[in-house]
């Protein structure tokens, strides 16, 4: 699925971060785009990362409550999460 600028998501618990949550998509901070200087974003709030067996698409998610990762680590205002995590909001 395809996601744009401001749409309402949940984010399935997953191995990054567990527990399931709800956000908003939105654009990554500068300074975290810094940190991806060998991958483009599309729209400014999607990218896509080659692998040897196929590519994986990351949206830019705005938490509603802030976000504890599976090492405990935290809380996260917002992430960098996987397509596949990601479903719409209906409503």
């Amino acid at each position: 699925m395809k996601f744009k600028l401001g749409d309402r998501v949940f984010i399935e618990g997953h191995w990054n971060f567990p527990n399931g949550c709800t956000g908003t998509i939105s654009k990554p901070p500068k300074s975290s785009v810094e940190h991806m200087p060998d991958q483009k974003l599309r729209n400014g709030i999607k990218r896509t990362v080659k692998r040897k067996k196929g590519s994986i698409v990351f949206y830019w998610v705005k938490f509603d409550t802030p976000q504890t990762d599976t090492d405990g680590d935290g809380p996260y205002l917002e992430g960098e999460i996987e397509a596949e995590y990601i479903k719409p909001v209906d409503g």
